[in-house]
């Protein structure tokens, strides 16, 4: 590779500023849309509290903070709690859910479903159960997760420690009949799936699972839906991530974070690259550059 390539490379691939050439835009965003797991919660309760502070500071301030997760509304109450809704005075809406699938509005209102085709969906459910997969897939409609078989033990625990919701055994014929707006399969490397490519998978390898959502949808699909509902756009809207399904909303909005400890290629599409880890607050310093 020459240098020129490699310079045109680097100009293509890696656009973030160190964090210390931000400054505080003279219009703040109106919204900030946020990611869970590997950017807002943090396990030790201690630091996490300072997430939640930070999180009623943007609020007070006039920005209006919502969780943009590939999560749904049923695992993020179960992670967060009533406490957390309580003491931030979040009640979870307006967001953007289950990687865009699921958007509802500031009263709780579902306004935008995206649900596989029926003839892809039971293409899906052919393939795992050709596969071995059927007692490890879970199936997400917007009144939660649904499986074909009893869930593996090693799932349980890992859904357990995930704090996710664990899945009702349904039948094949009963799963058809429900609008599936997302799978998820504990299986890294569907390499074999013939029809992967008509669909927006991505891989959590740190969890060992797949997430597969219709091709048209993402967390930026969700947020442009959402943000239109509220009469806004991207460019009044920041948003901050750690993982490969935050890239299309850190290129979208007009403000984007990647956490010092997100993947290559959030770092690398991001507008500002944090100084500090997820679990080191780096979601309260995102917070305070917008507001201080």
């Amino acid at each position: 590779m020459t240098i020129l390539s490699i310079v045109i490379f680097l100009l293509i691939n890696v656009s973030s500023d160190p964090i210390s050439n931000f400054s505080k835009p003279a219009t703040p965003p109106k919204y900030f849309a946020i990611d869970i797991d590997g950017t807002f919660h943090i396990k030790d309760e201690s630091k996490f509290k300072k997430n939640v502070e930070a999180f009623k500071r943007l609020k007070q301030n006039n920005i209006t903070p919502f969780f943009c997760t590939a999560r749904d509304t049923f695992c993020v109450k179960k992670l967060l709690g009533d406490s957390f809704s309580n003491e931030s005075g979040y009640n979870f809406y307006p967001g953007v859910y289950s990687n865009g699938t699921l958007v509802y509005d500031s009263d709780g209102n579902l306004i935008s479903e995206l649900k596989f085709e029926d003839t892809l969906l039971e293409k899906f459910i052919q393939y795992f159960e050709d596969n071995g997969l059927k007692d490890k897939t879970m199936y997400l409609t917007k009144d939660g997760f649904l499986s074909l078989e009893e869930f593996f033990d090693d799932g349980k625990k890992i859904l357990d420690n995930l704090k996710y919701e664990a899945p009702t055994k349904i039948t094949k014929g009963e799963l058809k009949q429900k609008d599936v707006v997302s799978i998820d399969v504990f299986k890294i490397g569907l390499t074999n799936c013939d029809f992967i490519n008509q669909v927006y998978s991505i891989e959590f390898s740190k969890e060992g699972h797949t997430q597969i959502t219709p091709s048209e949808c993402n967390k930026k699909a969700g947020l442009a839906k959402l943000l239109e509902n509220l009469g806004s756009n991207e460019t009044e809207c920041a948003f901050i991530g750690d993982n490969l399904n935050d890239i299309e909303a850190m290129e979208y909005c007009s403000i984007s974070f990647a956490v010092g400890d997100a993947v290559d290629e959030a770092k690398n599409k991001a507008k500002w690259l944090l100084d500090l880890n997820h679990d080191d607050c780096a979601f309260e310093k995102a917070a305070n550059l917008l507001v201080d």
